[in-house]
């Protein structure tokens, strides 16, 4: 996989198999979304969390008037960056700065929310157990960091 510049614009090359994993990730976080949309936000999928973050963790009745005012447009904003993502993906598509930003922000959210199911934290040292029945949402993990990584250094 790798970004390659034509003038102006980015060409993304991806391989069958990474662009499929792409595609499926992006369209289960799609879908994750859309239910969270109508949702209660207390009534939010745990591993939902990094997505819809508390503001005020000292204080439950500021939190909960926060999340009643920002959860519908947080909700939204997430989707619209999946969905540009998944028509950023489609063969042949050529990336401008201002799409980069958004495939960004869908990247980054789709990895946000494998993170809260791997339960990755600051003292993960990034090997990965083979043996770990996890080692393929591990393995995701990483690419989606390297992905946003390399996607974030051309903004810079």
């Amino acid at each position: 996989m790798s970004f390659e510049r034509d003038g102006e614009v980015l060409h993304l090359r991806l391989d069958e198999h990474t662009h499929a994993v792409l595609m499926q990730l992006l369209g289960e976080i799609r879908d994750e979304i859309a239910r969270a949309k109508s949702a209660a936000p207390s009534d939010l999928s745990p591993h939902l969390k990094r997505l819809f973050p508390t503001a005020y963790h000292g204080n439950e009745q500021l939190d909960d008037e926060y999340r009643r005012l920002t959860h519908g447009d947080l909700a939204a904003t997430h989707e619209a960056a999946v969905l540009d993502a998944i028509g950023l993906l489609e063969p042949g598509h050529t990336f401008t700065s201002n799409d980069l930003e958004r495939f960004a922000r869908a990247i980054n959210a789709v990895r946000l929310v494998l993170g809260t199911v791997l339960d990755v934290s600051e003292d993960d040292d990034g090997n990965v157990d083979e043996d770990d029945p996890r080692a393929m949402q591990w393995h995701v993990y990483d690419y989606l960091g390297w992905l946003l990584n390399s996607t974030l250094e051309l903004l810079a």
